[in-house]
């Protein structure tokens, strides 16, 4: 199993002589909000404004993850707002998926489906602002088939939150919003 994770050379400011990530309370909440999501293979929303960290805690919580469960985690960020071929694609390529993607639809879904069926994973979608409401359904469709055995944690700003929480079929299936306050507070409510 590769990782998909950066490497942790690479987090926020560690480069930096003698810095190291703390552990704090929203650092705390964030490894025990996504170890219970990925138990109950269930979907998680952590949102909040630039700069608090949400993709750093992310990413710290699934390394461990990784190394301690071998849980494997699959990661996808966009750039620019996604159309539903594009998300298939995407997961196509995370998923190493040999040989050309389908062309039609149904197929794409069906390979895509049977895959992650195959064995549990967790996908990490950051900056999930990016997604519109044809994205998040798409991410709901795959989650929702009864065979496939992921979690989800989309970690954006604030327009995840909003687009989601917007539509109730999106919304009821979010297991642990974990929304930040301030830079240094996080708060977290449950289904």
């Amino acid at each position: 199993m590769t990782s998909q994770l950066p490497p942790r050379e690479t987090d926020h400011y560690t480069q930096l002589a003698d810095a190291a990530v703390v552990t704090t309370r929203a650092l705390l909440a964030a490894r025990e909000n996504i170890t219970d999501t990925i138990g109950a293979r269930a979907m998680m929303c952590l949102h909040g404004p630039a700069g608090v960290g949400k993709t750093l805690a992310v990413n710290v919580c699934l390394r461990e993850l990784e190394r301690t469960r071998g849980e494997e985690v699959c990661r996808i960020a966009f750039r620019a707002r996604p159309t539903a071929r594009a998300v298939r694609h995407e997961l196509f390529t995370v998923l190493g998926l040999p040989g050309e993607p389908p062309r039609h639809p149904s197929e794409f879904d069906r390979l895509l489906l049977d895959s992650l069926a195959a064995q549990p994973r967790t996908l990490v979608v950051d900056e999930a602002q990016w997604l519109n409401r044809e994205t998040f359904e798409y991410f709901r469709y795959v989650w929702d088939h009864p065979y496939s055995q992921i979690a989800i944690i989309f970690a954006g700003g604030e327009g995840a939150h909003t687009v989601l929480r917007k539509e109730p079929m999106l919304s009821s299936r979010i297991f642990i919003w974990q929304g930040s306050v301030k830079r240094t507070a996080l708060s977290r409510s449950r289904w």
